[in-house]
């Protein structure tokens, strides 16, 4: 391995554990939040390792699904969509505080994973789109310069002709 992709690979580590910390302080300050109201010191037994597991998760999965230009905005997106379902599993439809933490999480993480694999296939299909168009508008472009060079040729053969007609018209009449 090149010193290069050594030090490529370090700098992408070296913020993960970073996104870990972030990850498990944010999930904890939202769960304990969320499930202070209704549980009181309860809700801390609930938040604490919860938080460790989905941070540690999250961040895996945000490290692992994107490259590392969006591994924070991933990291954003999915935790907005575990708050947003958190939200709606415990306050909205009354699931019980550990069964909506976990539905949230499992999907919140699905439906992350899942946008995230859409866009990469229409980013690819896209690539793939234009760069087949791409290929066809050259093909036309040599195509074209090929009719253009059988035409000239055609127009000098033609030339040529009457050249030679009007020559030998020339040596009749001189002749």
């Amino acid at each position: 391995m090149t010193p290069q992709r050594q030090v490529a690979r370090h700098r992408i580590w070296h913020g993960i554990p970073a996104l870990v910390m972030i990850s498990i302080l944010a999930y904890f300050c939202f769960l304990e939040q969320l499930l202070i109201s209704d549980m009181g010191l309860h809700a801390l037994a609930i938040s604490l390792p919860f938080s460790s597991v989905l941070g540690l998760l999250s961040s895996l999965i945000a490290s692992t699904m994107v490259s590392k230009v969006y591994i924070w905005a991933y990291a954003s997106f999915q935790f907005a969509v575990v708050i947003l379902f958190a939200h709606i599993f415990y306050n909205v439809l009354n699931v019980d505080a550990v069964l909506a933490v976990l539905l949230s999480s499992f999907t919140a993480f699905g439906i992350a994973i899942s946008t995230n694999s859409l866009l990469v296939e229409c980013l690819r299909w896209r690539a793939r789109r234009n760069h087949r168009l791409g290929l066809q508008q050259r093909n036309a472009e040599q195509q074209q310069a090929t009719a253009n060079s059988e035409t000239q040729h055609g127009q000098h053969d033609q030339q040529q002709e009457v050249e030679s007609q009007i020559e030998n018209s020339d040596t009749l009449l001189h002749g």
